[in-house]
């Protein structure tokens, strides 16, 4: 295992036992002070506690070597696991506004100073995990700190409304700020389905300008035309591509191999599938031998 993926690793795991134990205090500390923006809070680490516990699953699983019937490796496992993130975070804001409806109906009265002391505790060890988790380019990981970042926000939303309730003794307002952390939940949870459906599907990744390369690959020399070029990113996070080159002379082609592995190269490409074929083919399209 890299060192970067040895601290991703030791991150996670960290992370994952920390919220373990603050989602059980705030779980009786919601019931206690029978705050909705605490149990919403309490569901939202025990949400957490699932998202790390399945990123470390799959992060064990992605580093399973590859074999035969796997032949690119288990590296996908990790796109899967953050697509069932995306959904955790889907039903979670669901279960929140349903619950923040039924309580805008009847507001009940709510403690609100152990709201806040409670809230701010939680807040500072969100601070702390997603200090752990930041900047990290792994999907896996980057799922992981979406439950955080929206536990973070819930967190912020109890203070406010614990803050609210003591000083003015309004109580909507702790389902109201349910509403918002919510949508935001929602949003996360949509960039997470695309981004991992994307991947999925074997989109373009969309860090790559596919045309700035294919001008690039033509400007060697020899190449008259490609086409069927295809680009893709591998289980292994490595970039792969495949392409049709027509070349006037094929004896040349050795040469302009080796010319395009540079230039592919150059973008970040390493993973490479070229099929030479002489230039007659762009007339009647059947391959030339």
């Amino acid at each position: 295992m890299s060192h970067a993926g040895h601290n991703h690793h030791s991150s996670l795991n960290a992370a994952f036992w920390l919220t373990a134990v603050f989602a059980v205090v705030e779980l009786v500390g919601g019931l206690m002070a029978n705050s909705l923006a605490l149990l919403a809070d309490a569901g939202h680490m025990v949400s957490d506690v699932a998202a790390l516990g399945l990123a470390m699953l799959a992060n064990h699983i992605a580093n399973r070597p590859a074999h035969a019937q796997m032949s690119y490796g288990y590296g996908r496992a990790k796109v899967l696991a953050a697509q069932l993130s995306g959904f955790m975070l889907w039903l979670l804001s669901a279960w929140i506004v349903w619950e923040a409806i039924g309580r805008l109906s009847q507001p009940p009265t709510v403690q609100g100073g152990m709201v806040m002391l409670i809230a701010a505790i939680g807040l500072m060890i969100n601070l702390i995990i997603m200090r752990w988790l930041h900047g990290s380019h792994d999907l896996n990981t980057r799922a992981a700190y979406w439950h955080v970042l929206g536990d973070a926000l819930g967190s912020v939303a109890a203070i406010i409304a614990g803050g609210v309730i003591v000083l003015t003794g309004w109580m909507p307002i702790d389902p109201l700020l349910s509403f918002l952390v919510a949508g935001i939940l929602a949003w996360g949870g949509w960039r997470l389905l695309r981004e991992t459906t994307l991947e999925l599907m074997e989109a373009l990744p969309q860090e790559i300008d596919i045309e700035r390369i294919e001008s690039a690959m033509k400007k060697n020399t020899g190449i008259v035309n490609i086409h069927h070029i295809h680009l893709w990113r591998l289980p292994n996070t490595q970039l792969a591509v495949s392409a049709h080159v027509q070349i006037e002379d094929m004896s040349h082609w050795p040469d302009i191999l080796l010319a395009l592995r540079d230039t592919l190269q150059k973008h970040h490409i390493e993973h490479i599938t070229l099929q030479p074929e002489f230039h007659c083919c762009e007339h009647d399209n059947t391959h030339c031998s």
